[in-house]
């Protein structure tokens, strides 16, 4: 079922009378207020400005069409994402969604009830035939972020989500903490297509909650063009910034837990 069909939004909200939204970057109680005041001002110290978009000095693009995302991986984005991941806090992922919808596409937002509608963008569709999230490293957690992450930006866009077209050929070892040499060939030959017919042909739009050296998103991308895949786009909330791209040795940990 759509996961904003009307059904799942009155389950949502009957659940929003016991447990109400919160935000998620700094987990404070926000019911029907639309965004958080405590983190208004960080949040916009964090944009990347003027543009989104990747450079590729800084980042492994690999065969990807391009990459952008709005935030830095810093402050109370950082902790939302680490909470988003460790704490159990799928809605936070949705909610992220909305933001990613809003800043990168130009999604007009609105409340109801107590929920962030993303609205339509007229002629996105354009430009995008369907979005693939990241697949997540394991099933401990039970629910895959960038998948969650996804779910607004296929109501903004009008685009379908196919959250299972890409899968991994084996287990990895997680990315955090490892230079980025150790990084492309933890993910060299990781990712493939489950079902070629979705992505030949299509331009993708790849979704991660945050890239770091830009390595498992060419790794999927890799995957999605030897499918038969037009091209891909990869998008995330955040990303590291580097003043030069990464030493090959330099360990970078930006999923360790601060809290």
């Amino acid at each position: 079922m759509d996961y904003y069909s009307v059904p799942r939004r009155l389950l949502r909200g009957a659940r929003q009378l016991v447990y109400p939204r919160r935000c998620p970057f700094c987990d404070q109680v926000l019911g029907s207020v639309p965004t958080c005041p405590d983190c208004a001002a960080e949040l916009e110290e964090l944009r990347r400005k003027p543009g989104m978009r990747l450079d590729a000095s800084q980042h492994y693009l690999g065969r990807l069409a391009g990459a952008a995302a709005p935030f830095r991986y810093e402050g109370c984005v950082r902790r939302g994402v680490l909470h988003t991941k460790y704490r159990a806090a799928p809605w936070a992922a949705v909610e992220m969604g909305v933001w990613l919808a809003k800043l990168a596409f130009g999604s007009e937002v609105r409340m109801s009830g107590a929920e962030l509608l993303p609205e339509l963008v007229e002629g996105m569709s354009l430009g995008y035939d369907c979005i693939v999230p990241v697949p997540a490293s394991g099933t401990a957690r039970g629910y895959n972020v960038p998948q969650l992450m996804a779910l607004p930006l296929t109501r903004a866009l009008g685009v379908p989500l196919y959250p299972e077209a890409l899968g991994r050929t084996r287990a990895k070892q997680h990315q955090a903490g490892l230079p980025f040499e150790q990084r492309m060939a933890n993910v060299a030959g990781a990712f493939r297509v489950t079902d070629p017919d979705r992505i030949e042909g299509r331009k993708v739009l790849l979704v991660d909650d945050v890239i770091t050296t830009g390595a498992t998103a060419a790794a999927c991308a890799q995957a999605l063009l030897a499918a038969g895949a037009e091209s891909v786009f990869a998008i995330a909330l955040a990303t590291v910034e580097f003043e030069a791209f990464p030493a090959k040795d330099q360990p970078l940990q930006e999923n360790e837990p601060d809290f």
